[in-house]
């Protein structure tokens, strides 16, 4: 299968892959589907991620959505976590559309919460624009994730969280000292993804949208992975349902 030209990309994180299978969104029709492989995209085995990218028409939009990302615990590089986003423009996508599990940092916030992504904090050490040939790599990240596309989010799920995503390296969970140090510098949800993926994005003139599934309390003494996967699987009824929103206003 090969892929044709894109409106709008979609990454779904940890656990959440099954999204578009689970017949939760009427409007989406799925075209097929392609191992990352086959597309010449980095691929890590792990739980919640599978891995292929699944083409299909969102309402009447062209879509391709990657189930699964890398990351820079499992050893890749910025370009290679980026290299999915750098394919979605090739296609012509313009917006792109990020999903992730996150760890709360804002006490308020409790598992199965959902939060819109209003900035983020990039604490990885890394940057996909390290060495770029862009004629200007100094990309203005203000209002990075969009406004117009937050707003349609809200009006959707009226109850739906918003906030600063901090992105980490990984893979070890924060400690409560980190925790404390995260909340002091603003962040709601601390992850170990998106943040790279935005900054590519941004430098290639996309619209994008981000929003955190809150699947545990950072510092928790029984945060798992197994538990994040569980959480965003409960939740992916109330995602499937704001998603649809975000791409019909998309």
């Amino acid at each position: 299968m090969k892929i044709g030209d894109i409106d709008i990309a979609l990454v779904l994180g940890s656990g959440l892959s099954e999204i578009l299978a689970s017949g939760a969104i009427p409007a989406w029709s799925e075209g097929g589907r392609i191992p990352f492989s086959e597309l010449k995209l980095p691929v890590a085995k792990l739980a919640g991620h599978a891995g292929e990218a699944v083409a299909g028409e969102w309402h009447g939009k062209r879509v391709l959505a990657f189930a699964g990302r890398v990351h820079g615990y499992q050893g890749f590089s910025a370009p290679e976590i980026t290299r999915s986003v750098a394919l979605a423009r090739a296609h012509g996508a313009s917006k792109l559309l990020l999903t992730n599990a996150a760890g709360a940092i804002n006490e308020q916030f409790r598992a199965g919460d959902l939060m819109l992504i209003s900035d983020h904090i990039n604490l990885t050490g890394l940057n996909p624009l390290l060495g770029s040939e862009l004629a200007d790599p100094f990309v203005n990240m203000t209002d990075a994730y969009s406004p117009r596309l937050r707003e349609a989010a809200r009006n959707i799920d009226a109850n739906v969280r918003e906030g600063v995503y901090a992105g980490l390296l990984g893979p070890n969970y924060e400690t409560a000292a980190e925790a404390r140090y995260l909340r002091t510098i603003g962040a709601d949800a601390v992850g170990m993804s998106t943040v790279l993926e935005t900054i590519a994005a941004r430098a290639a003139g996309m619209e994008v949208f981000g929003v955190s599934l809150i699947t545990n309390a950072v510092a928790a003494a029984d945060t798992s992975h197994a538990e994040v996967t569980a959480i965003a699987k409960q939740a992916a009824a109330r995602l499937a349902a704001l998603l649809d929103g975000v791409v019909a206003a998309a």
